[in-house]
């Protein structure tokens, strides 16, 4: 992965958003760890007021969305007024709260049930219960790593789903669920855009970076490896992406 703004790199900005044309293009980002910066507690962090005031500008030149595993409900919570289009649930809550299926509401509340049992003397351990998806978060204590193996032990032996690793958080989806990139292909047919620039920082964004060019210009936020061809050093880079494509926008103001 190449720094996207390391100075030799600028020009990759340039021809996504169009330097002497805007193109149509959509801007849209996972939420922890990449708007926000990622912390212990599952409620999640809100925004820097820098980041909110740059995602309100940018919203003024650029379709802007958030895309997260998180439910719709909270993530339009943690967004509202600075992204317009909201997705949830990695992609099954799409631009709405949407009903879930009786089917999938008994399916997921056994996989808690069994969850719970086999990890009752687990310390560490957090379900977040998001009714048509489930989330285990075991990175509350310091000696997680026991927390870890034994939530992948037990989430193995559930039938029928999709398991998404995160950063100390295990995803257990429906197998039938949509995910990231299948969400960004619906946001740029539903708007009639393009192309996506995607910021993700974790292993459920992999399937948004794994579409790929001309669809997707995918950049991995923070350390490790990715599919992504971009990367940011670190979340409190993200602000300066920010401000990065703001000052693409005025330039083209100032030459017309």
């Amino acid at each position: 992965m190449r720094d996207l703004l390391h100075p030799s790199h600028h020009g990759v900005l340039e021809r996504f958003v169009g330097a002497s044309a805007p193109r149509p293009v959509l801007l849209a980002f996972d939420y922890d760890g990449v708007l926000a910066p990622l912390v212990r507690d599952p409620d999640g962090q809100r925004m820097r007021r820098s980041t909110r005031g740059l995602l309100a500008r940018l919203a003024r030149h650029y379709p802007v969305a958030a895309v997260s595993g998180r439910g719709w409900k909270h993530t339009r919570e943690l967004t509202e007024g600075v992204a317009p289009w909201v997705v949830g649930n990695h992609g099954f809550e799409f631009l709405r709260a949407r009903p879930v299926p009786a089917s999938v509401l008994r399916q997921v509340r056994g996989w808690r049930r069994q969850l719970e049992e086999a990890l009752a003397d687990v310390p560490g351990v957090y379900f977040e219960d998001k009714r048509s998806t489930l989330a285990i978060h075991y990175g509350l204590e310091r000696t997680w790593r026991r927390a870890e193996r034994a939530a992948y032990a037990a989430a193995n032996q559930l039938g029928g789903t999709r398991l998404v690793a995160g950063k100390k958080v295990l995803n257990i989806l429906p197998r039938q669920f949509p995910n990231k990139g299948d969400a960004l292909r619906a946001l740029l047919k539903k708007l009639g855009l393009e192309a996506a620039l995607y910021l993700g920082d974790d292993v459920t964004d992999e399937d948004a970076f794994a579409v790929g060019a001309p669809l997707v210009l995918g950049v991995h936020v923070g350390p490790g490896r990715s599919l992504a061809p971009w990367r940011l050093d670190s979340q409190a880079r993200v602000d300066d992406l920010l401000e990065r494509l703001l000052a693409l926008r005025a330039q083209r103001g100032k030459r017309r």
